[in-house]
């Protein structure tokens, strides 16, 4: 997934590297958004997102004017959907805003502006959220609708354990902090994010980890200090569990094959807007 922030006045013109498809989540505008494929125009209206296909070497052109407000600017490339392409639709389609997608293009925002080395990691988690709603709508009406001020107590939590991986919240915390009861939000947190507390909170950490190891040159027990473990063996342990292999060794091999961007190409923010 590559993305891009666009502010109002700002004005976009990129080719695709390949086949895939755009994302445009908009938030804060009072006018319709345009954008071109080539020379063919589209336009998105007020609480409408657009999902549109797009081939290799199309160039998408996004003029900045004053009053369309804010918009997020999304590239999937279509090796990254190999299990949902026949259903996804050929041509522009648009999505209607929910509770969902506006809180968590309110997140996005959020942290864009901040400078968490793990910023783009968040972002990228929070926007595979906003693309999974939108192929659900497309395709399948959700089963349970999550009531909104539940759903915020929910993006509550989930902020809570992202902005300091050096804490280790119990749900009990976690619940009184965001002012619900454990079983609603064990419940719901599974049902809106997919996995459970316990096993969103070990990913974050282990993704937040090997971004870490592999992007600097920080010691494997100051990155176990940084994700909440006080000892670096029992963080060695948890990583080896999660990813299969040791910190250590990951960075041994990274150093080996310093040569190949493999790696680091599916941790980095990728951008081809520039």
């Amino acid at each position: 997934m590559q993305y891009i922030l666009l502010n109002e006045l700002d004005g976009l013109c990129a080719a695709f590297p390949s086949s895939g498809y755009i994302n445009i989540l908009c938030y804060d505008r009072i006018l319709p958004f345009s954008y071109s494929i080539n020379d063919e125009l589209f336009f998105i209206e007020q609480n409408e997102n657009s999902f549109h296909q797009v081939q290799e070497k199309q160039t998408l052109r996004v003029t900045g004017r004053v009053g369309i407000g804010k918009s997020i600017v999304i590239f999937l490339p279509e090796f990254s959907l190999p299990d949902t392409m026949t259903t996804l639709p050929k041509q522009q389609t648009t999505v209607l805003d929910n509770s969902r997608l506006k809180l968590l293009k309110q997140r996005v925002a959020e942290l864009h502006q901040t400078d968490h080395l793990s910023k783009h990691i968040r972002i990228q988690s929070l926007l595979l959220d906003a693309l999974a709603i939108q192929i659900e709508s497309m395709n399948v009406a959700p089963e349970v609708t999550i009531q909104s001020d539940l759903l915020e107590k929910i993006l509550q939590a989930q902020k809570l354990i992202d902005q300091d991986l050096t804490k280790n919240y119990t749900i009990n915390e976690l619940s009184k902090a965001v002012g619900t009861n454990e079983q609603y939000l064990k419940k719901y947190f599974k049902q809106y994010v997919g996995k459970t507390i316990m096993h969103y909170v070990l990913e974050t950490k282990m993704l937040y980890a090997k971004k870490l190891i592999t992007t600097g040159d920080v010691r494997i027990a100051d990155v176990a200090r940084m994700t909440g473990y006080k000892h670096a063996t029992h963080f060695s342990m948890n990583f080896k569990k999660f990813f299969g292999i040791l910190p250590t060794s990951l960075r041994y091999s990274l150093f080996l094959l310093q040569s190949s961007t493999v790696e680091l190409a599916e941790l980095e923010s990728l951008r081809f807007f520039l």
